[in-house]
């Protein structure tokens, strides 16, 4: 049982080019789109690809209004792709999706996945699973080889693989790097150890210490003050400690008197061991006072020697960093670049080795790819050359050429022959077809006729869909019928209809058999309102489609032979 099964199930659009504001209700299966040329029926499929995350233009907007709208309800599964996009960005529901994209005359844009605001690119990211839209221009873009190959992925389910030859392409550009940045560093290896030897030399010369700058920047501040300093501490010492009636004697003698006071049983005694204590410190004061200023006399050419030791950090600081401990840092990054420079052709030489590897690893996953590649090219051709012979080109052969291209000075050498290659792998891809029996094939590029190139379009989209049936999803074919008439045309309408078994399929179109091979049929139609004309789509009953039919087969003149003649395609469908 298919779980995933999204659906267009309505379309709402308003603002859009003529179109004020259409309403479409859209059922399952076959649904044929078709009116008059300059009728709307376009505008319907750019509302879709607004909706699918395509660029927006102000141009959009109908003259007038003020914002150009579309919005679109899908049924979706709780088990779908979709639902983990919605989980992510916030806006799950039960088995609903609606998408709006608004889009003001002056070009500000807003678009919104049930009701929370997103960007374009996460409208991007839901539509792969729902909307597949196939226009003309997508037929010329068939002829892209990049676009062949990605068929045939598909075609192949070559995920695996794909994902598997882009994380060993990435493994080798990593090595690959890794080997050209030891090549550039022995190229420049000898100019920079040089530099390297002397930025060592300089700063060993001065044997920073960590720490020292702030030691000095004290020290000198105190033998530029020397005379003060000893100004201060005479001071200073005559009042804690050589005058008669000093700190330290005071102390003592008031230490004694409270200790005296305790005897005669006063609670002093906290007091008394807080006076012995203070005394110990004034004591220790002045031993630490008479240490630090007892060479304040000394060496009268010591302030020379710490203002020429500051000069020195300060040059290093100046050129490699501050504060000091930088430099140190720097000095142990040039050792250990000095240690790698040195060691640098054994590293070479296992740079080499490893790119090599991940070359020949790289090499065994694309010749995988390739193989199953070919065979899946093989299957898709057979199957697309089925699917024209119902479309009226039985005898087209259609062949999936693939080569390696030719690349002077790469790694990769296949036959001999040094080879382009990148993260999709190794050989390109090219499409040949013949179309008629007896034709030598060639590139897609050169077939000339519109309505050869339509069917093989169809032939390869609806192949793809029989190999990776997939989710389902709302297929959007917009006049891939040019060029086709008659028995061609019920063809291509029976292929339509059963495309529609799987998957909901929109067709624009202008041939009455492919019209009358739909299950619901969508008019779009001009009207005049209020001196403007503006776009109308209704889903026609069975008398209705009748008429239009009939309108397609013979114009406007419906006379009885038309509508006989739409009665009978009705019939057959």
């Amino acid at each position: 049982m298919v779980r995933y099964r999204p659906m267009l199930e309505r379309l709402q659009v308003s603002g859009l080019g003529i179109i004020d504001e259409v309403t479409v209700e859209l059922a399952a299966g076959f649904v044929a789109v078709t009116g008059e040329t300059g009728a709307g029926k376009s505008l319907l499929v750019t509302s879709l690809e607004l909706l699918a995350g395509r660029r927006a233009s102000s141009e959009l907007v109908r003259t007038g209004d003020a914002t150009l709208r579309v919005q679109g309800w899908f049924a979706v599964d709780a088990l779908s792709p979709v639902a983990a996009v919605l989980d992510e960005i916030g806006a799950a529901d039960d088995d609903r999706l609606v998408i709006r994209r608004e889009l003001t005359a002056d070009g500000r844009g807003r678009c919104f996945v049930n009701d929370v605001a997103v960007t374009a690119a996460t409208l991007q990211r839901l539509a792969p699973f729902l909307l597949s839209i196939h226009g003309q221009h997508e037929q010329h873009g068939l002829a892209d080889g990049e676009v062949q190959r990605r068929l045939v992925d598909v075609a192949g389910g070559h995920d695996g693989l794909l994902a598997e030859v882009a994380d060993r392409y990435a493994g080798w550009r990593a090595a690959a790097a890794e080997l050209a940045r030891l090549e550039a560093a022995r190229a420049g290896r000898r100019d920079r150890l040089d530099v390297i030897a002397f930025q060592l030399g300089e700063i060993d010369a001065v044997a920073p210490v960590n720490g020292e700058v702030e030691e000095l920047t004290a020290r000198r501040s105190v033998l530029r003050n020397a005379a003060r300093l000893g100004e201060l501490a005479t001071a200073v010492l005559g009042r804690l400690d050589d005058d008669d009636e000093s700190a330290v004697e005071r102390l003592a003698r008031a230490g004694r008197e409270v200790e005296e006071m305790v005897e005669h049983g006063l609670p002093l005694a906290e007091a008394s061991a807080a006076l012995g204590v203070a005394r110990i410190q004034v004591e220790e004061l002045v031993r630490e006072i008479r240490r630090l200023t007892a060479d304040l006399d000394g060496d009268p050419g010591e302030l020379d020697v710490v203002e020429s030791r500051l000069h020195a950090l300060e040059r290093l600081m100046l050129r490699y960093g501050e504060p000091l401990a930088a430099v140190l840092d720097h000095r142990s990054a040039l050792l250990a670049e000095r240690a790698r420079l040195e060691d640098v052709e054994e590293s070479l030489a296992d740079a080499v080795m490893a790119a090599d590897a991940a070359l020949a690893v790289f090499a065994e996953a694309a010749s995988r790819l390739d193989r199953a590649r070919r065979e899946a090219g093989e299957r898709l051709a057979a199957t697309v050359q089925g699917v024209l012979g119902s479309l009226n080109m039985a005898g087209t052969r259609l062949d999936f050429r693939w080569r390696a291209r030719p690349e002077a000075g790469s790694p990769l050498v296949r036959e001999g022959v040094a080879v382009a290659f990148d993260a999709n792998g190794v050989e390109e891809c090219e499409l040949l077809i013949a179309a008629n029996p007896g034709e030598e094939p060639r590139p897609m590029a050169r077939i000339a006729s519109g309505g050869e190139l339509s069917r093989i379009h169809l032939a390869i989209r609806a192949a793809l869909r029989r190999a990776r049936p997939g989710p389902r999803m709302t297929l959007l074919f917009d006049e891939v019928d040019s060029g086709l008439g008659g028995a061609t045309a019920a063809a291509l309408g029976g292929l339509l209809a059963e495309l529609a078994t799987t998957d909901q399929v929109l067709a624009v179109t202008h041939l009455p058999q492919v019209a009358a091979a739909a299950s619901s049929h969508l008019k779009v139609e001009k009207v005049n309102r209020k001196g403007r004309s503006v776009t109308r789509a209704s889903v026609l009953d069975n008398a209705q489609r009748e008429l239009e039919l009939a309108r397609m087969i013979s114009g406007d003149e419906l006379g009885e032979s038309a509508r006989a003649h739409a009665r009978s395609l009705l019939e057959r469908a």
